[in-house]
This record gives C-alpha cells, sequence and structure tokens, in this order.
C-alpha cells in the first residue's frame, strides 16, 4: 500500500509539472478525430480492352477533416517580438496508425518568430496554395469546399494542379495585415540531405490574400524547380520546371457565398491525378508533363440547420513529351455537394456526394485511342475537435 501511495504521489507530482510547464509556455493539445463511411463506384473504360467496374464500401478516417492532433505554444520574447512552434502528426482513426510511415508530425514541425514585420516561419509545413497548417491560405478561399472531401466529393484542386500539401525544409514569410490583405512568400530547400541540390524538387511561391467588405480575392503564382536526378546519361530529353499561375474571388451575399477559381499551369508533373492514376500503366516516362488551365465555381449558404457547400469543375490539357505535345489531349470535370450540421461548437455531423470524370484521347499508330474513368462518392460521417 505504501508503494503505491508513493508512486501515485509521483505520477500526481509529474502531472501537476508538466501542467505548470504548459502553462508557463503557453502550450496547448489540440486534435480532431474524423470517422466516417464511404461508398465508391468507379467505371474504366478503355480503347481495346473490357471495361472495369469497381464497387466499395469502407470506414474511413479524415472524409471530411483530416484526422489529425498536435502541440501549440508561443513565447512572449519582448519589443513586440513572439516565438511559436506548432508539432501536428495525422493519424488514420480508423486503424491508430501514422498517415505518413516514419514520420510523428508529418502535416507540420515549425517555429515561426513574429514582429511588427510579420512572421517568419521555419521547418515542414503545407504548401501556401494549399489549405493545411499555419499557413496554407489559397484554398480556403478558392472555394466552399476547399481541397475536397476524399477522392470525389471535391474542391478545385480536384481539377488544378500542383496540389502538394505539406513540404520539408521550408521557409515562409507572411506579412502584416495591410488594407485587408496579406502577401505571402515561400521557399522549399527540397529533401534531407539534398537541399538547394538538383537531385530533389525545390518549390517556391508568392501570393496573396484580400478580404475587403464581401469581398475576397486571392492571387498565386507558383514554381516547382524538378528533380533532374531522374535523367541519366543516355538521355536526350529534358525535365521541365512547372509553373501554375491562380486567380481567385469570392463574394458574400448574406444569403449565400459565391466562389470562383482559375488556374493555368505548365508542365506540371500531374494535373487533377490523370498521369499519376492511369501513367504508370501506359508508360508516361518522366518527360511527360501536362500544360492546360481550370476553371471551378461553387457556393455555400445555411438550409435545414446546417452548412451546404456546393462546387463545380472543369479542366482542359494537353500532354506533353519533352516539352512537345503528344496529340493526347485530357479532359475532367466534377460535381459535389457536401452538408454539415453542427451539433455543437466542437463537434459536427456531415454527409456528401461527388462524381467525377476524366479521360485521356487521342491518335496512336492503331487509331483512334480513348481512356476514361467516371466514379462517385456517397460519404456520412462525424468529426470531433478538442
Amino acid at each position: 500500500m505504501f508503494q503505491k501511495t508513493i508512486l501515485s504521489t509521483a505520477l500526481l507530482a509529474g502531472f501537476a509539472a508538466v501542467s505548470f510547464s504548459a502553462q508557463a509556455a503557453d502550450v496547448q493539445l489540440y486534435g480532431t478525430v474524423d470517422y466516417g463511411f464511404v461508398y465508391n463506384h468507379a467505371k474504366t473504360t478503355e480503347t481495346g480492352a473490357d471495361s472495369v467496374k469497381d464497387d466499395s464500401f469502407s470506414m474511413a478516417s479524415g472524409t471530411n477533416s483530416a484526422s489529425a492532433f498536435g502541440l501549440t505554444g508561443s513565447e512572449d520574447l519582448g519589443n513586440g517580438l513572439k516565438v511559436t512552434f506548432r508539432l501536428e502528426n495525422g493519424f488514420e482513426a480508423d486503424s491508430g496508425s501514422l498517415s505518413t510511415e516514419g514520420t510523428i508530425f508529418d502535416r507540420e514541425a515549425s517555429l515561426a518568430v513574429s514582429g511588427g514585420f510579420g512572421s517568419v516561419y521555419f521547418g515542414r509545413m503545407g504548401a501556401v496554395v494549399g489549405d493545411t497548417g499555419s499557413v496554407g491560405f489559397y484554398s480556403a478561399q478558392a472555394s466552399a469546399l476547399g481541397t475536397g472531401w476524399g477522392d470525389n466529393i471535391t474542391g478545385h484542386s480536384a481539377v488544378f494542379a500542383n496540389f502538394e500539401d505539406v513540404r520539408d525544409n521550408t521557409v515562409t514569410y507572411v506579412s502584416p495585415e495591410f488594407a485587408g490583405g496579406f502577401v505571402y512568400a515561400q521557399y522549399a530547400f527540397g529533401e534531407n540531405g539534398k537541399e538547394l541540390k538538383s537531385g530533389t524538387d525545390r518549390y517556391a511561391a508568392i501570393g496573396a490574400q484580400w478580404q475587403v467588405g464581401p469581398v475576397g480575392i486571392g492571387a498565386l503564382v507558383d514554381w516547382t524547380n524538378k528533380d533532374a536526378s531522374k535523367l541519366d546519361a543516355t538521355d536526350t530529353a529534358s525535365v521541365d520546371d512547372a509553373f501554375t499561375y491562380n486567380l481567385s474571388g469570392s463574394y458574400d451575399f448574406g444569403v449565400a457565398q459565391a466562389f470562383l477559381a482559375v488556374q493555368y499551369f505548365q508542365d506540371a508533373a500531374d494535373a487533377a491525378g490523370i498521369i499519376g492514376d492511369f501513367g504508370k500503366e501506359r508508360q508516361v516516362t518522366k518527360y511527360d508533363t501536362m500544360t492546360g488551365w481550370g476553371v471551378h465555381v461553387g457556393t455555400a449558404f445555411a438550409a435545414l440547420g446546417g452548412d451546404f457547400k456546393v462546387g463545380i469543375g472543369y479542366m482542359d490539357a494537353q500532354i506533353d513529351h519533352d516539352g512537345k505535345d503528344t496529340g493526347y489531349d485530357a479532359k475532367a470535370w466534377t460535381a459535389s455537394v457536401g452538408y454539415e450540421y453542427g451539433l455543437s461548437e466542437r463537434t459536427t455531423l456531415y454527409c456528401g456526394a461527388g462524381y467525377r470524370d476524366r479521360k485521356v484521347d487521342g491518335v496512336r499508330s492503331d487509331g483512334n485511342y480513348k481512356l476514361q474513368q467516371k466514379s462517385f462518392d456517397v460519404a456520412a460521417g462525424l468529426v470531433h475537435n478538442f
């Protein structure tokens, strides 16, 4: 009994010490848990091959919001300066596994210094073109559904290019507010051990957002200096760097908010997931890129005690090889609707449905060629924030 009392006292003292330390450093634990059920149907047709159908019903994590937990804290350094840290881990709530194998803080591991000059962030963090973490700003204002709820309940990123959410070895600057707006500048040095070398992708972006009354405007240009180590001594082609040019606007009418986002992309490694999903089996090479444009319109409005989010998108692009048009065209369009009902300030029910149609067509030596996939999702679930 005496030993148990000593152990209990030690544990209580330990928790008290942690609590005192956390309060002194202003540290907070936070997180999100998202459980849902998703039905998915997909049908793929290809010239010269039998059509393939796939149906699945699964319990899923992170359909509406990424399941994650993290620590954040700050310290006032005086003279208007403050240092802030954020360590955030994504996990699969349905299995308990890490979202990224071998990486604990896969969503963000950053340290920031803030003052009258703005804020400078260092570490692993979301790209400013996305909506993840401390600095991702563009996607949240570009469409009502942001980057989407899974594969087919999608926002603008399903018809755009270059939406890798999180990058290592990154420096980001966020300006102070000026006339209702902020300016963002970001540079990612590449993978550990390869920083600033040709053997890794390096990324840069500059963007801005403004909110003046009911009007919101976002603009962003980004560039990916691609990994040149994919080339070998026998290569006569080159790996072309990628650029995207993004513009978005929103207007709050009171009863509803409207969204419009457009993008032009050049030499992107992928767009609408077409090369990533269809390319490997069809011998798409390291030189293949996509050049084209995408547009997405949407709205958000309150009804039936909750909030509806609706979006429609379209993409048109050509597939290039070594900077030259291959004669293959790629198209995609999406339509999605989502509904959220708040049970409390921290708990939300959601449901949604989405449809996506992607195709590639062109002419090859044996005649016309077409590859097309039509798919849809129906999802429902519960999100709790703590």
